[in-house]
């Protein structure tokens, strides 16, 4: 109950779930990590859980050039920034996950208005940890379905989240 998964398992349960290969396009420039771009070209847009949909390739694509529009983001961001962030995933709200070209994930909440240092929030975990924190958080969603949320259960899960990443436990977009 509640196990961080290891990453290459969390990989290849993803790549084995489909048998699909579509490649970024030839004319984007793509300095973000190469096991991101492996795994997402070969899935389709995947529900891993309510909160974490991942696209794939072209969804992705599709997303991030929709938001490389300036009118998307605070006057904070020059236009030459705003190609460090890619669209990689959302949740069923409309919200999204978007990762930097450092590797760090951010979470945006589409309800507080253009995208803005403030309302950005840096989770200080990877592309890598954030897959285990979406199959961790299918664990979560899978043991709500099935009994109450204990205070036991959500403090475990707290646990979970530090284990992944400090800035996860602290920032947390969501009510546990």
């Amino acid at each position: 109950m509640l196990n961080l998964r290891h990453i290459e398992v969390i990989k290849n349960e993803l790549l084995a779930a489909h048998n699909v290969t579509i490649n970024f396009p030839k004319k984007i420039t793509f300095e973000f990590p190469e096991s991101y771009k492996k795994i997402v070209s070969n899935i389709k847009t995947t529900e891993i859980s309510a909160e974490c949909i991942l696209f794939n390739s072209v969804k992705s694509v599709n997303e991030s050039k929709e938001f490389a529009d300036i009118d998307y983001w605070s006057k904070e961001f020059e236009i030459d920034q705003i190609k460090d962030y890619w669209f990689f995933g959302a949740n069923g709200q409309g919200d999204l996950w978007i990762l930097h070209k450092n590797d760090s994930v951010f979470f945006y909440d589409h309800a507080k208005g253009k995208i803005s240092q403030e309302n950005l929030i840096d989770l200080e975990m990877s592309f890598e940890k954030w897959l285990q924190f979406a199959f961790l958080n299918k664990q979560l969603e899978e043991i709500d379905n099935n009994q109450a949320l204990t205070l036991e259960i959500k403090n475990r899960y707290k646990a979970k989240l530090l284990k992944i990443s400090t800035g996860l436990a602290k920032n947390y977009p969501f009510e546990i």
